[in-house]
């Protein structure tokens, strides 16, 4: 799924989710502003919302991770750019914007940017900022290509009799807009998408 819609630097979007089968289409348009959003949005207002069965349990140590990678066209237009920056649990008081209370045997799983991933991301933007600046005196739109990802395949549980339990992904990108649906399947389709990206 790519599309030619970064103004900065004319970036390619693929979204690296478990493939895109699973993703709405309602979803497909604020998808598409991820890259653009990347550069203002506050990284504490960035937030993964995941619905599964109550029995799973995340691996020991286990979290989401938001991916970024940007190259440029030519080698030596501007450094290139290889992040994962992890997220962990938080601490959701009440039911965010956009998610309904998980039924019974369901829960939700939230996670954030710990202060370190704010900071790293907060770099990022930075530095696509500075690559605008310079691209804009320049008068020259600096193409390149961009990916973004959320890898959460981590988190999922090992325990087959789970395989066939629903995973739902919501994401957030501003508090003031809340959440939205990013892809739903089954725990299996996510370690087989892992094993997949894996190869």
């Amino acid at each position: 799924m790519k599309k030619r819609i970064f103004t900065l630097l004319s970036f390619s979007l693929l979204v690296l989710l478990t493939g895109c089968m699973g993703i709405p289409l309602s979803s497909l348009p604020r998808l598409v502003k991820l890259p653009e959003q990347l550069l203002t949005l506050k990284p504490a207002e960035f937030m993964l919302a995941i619905q599964t069965d109550s029995r799973m349990l995340p691996p020991a140590g286990a979290s989401p991770t938001l991916d970024i990678t940007i190259q440029p066209k030519n080698v030596g237009d501007y450094a290139p750019v290889d992040k994962k920056i992890p997220m962990q649990l938080a601490e959701l008081q009440g039911v965010a914007l956009g998610l309904e209370r998980a039924t019974s045997g369901r829960r939700w799983l939230i996670y954030s940017f710990p202060a370190a991933s704010q900071a790293e991301l907060a770099a990022i933007q930075t530095t696509f900022k500075r690559i605008k600046a310079e691209n804009d005196a320049k008068g020259s739109k600096g193409d390149g290509s961009l990916t973004v990802g959320i890898a959460q395949q981590n988190i999922a549980t090992a325990d087959a009799a789970l395989d066939n339990t629903r995973w739902e992904s919501w994401l957030q990108t501003s508090a003031k807009d809340g959440f939205f649906e990013l892809w739903s399947g089954t725990v299996k389709d996510i370690k087989v998408q892992a094993k997949k990206a894996a190869k």
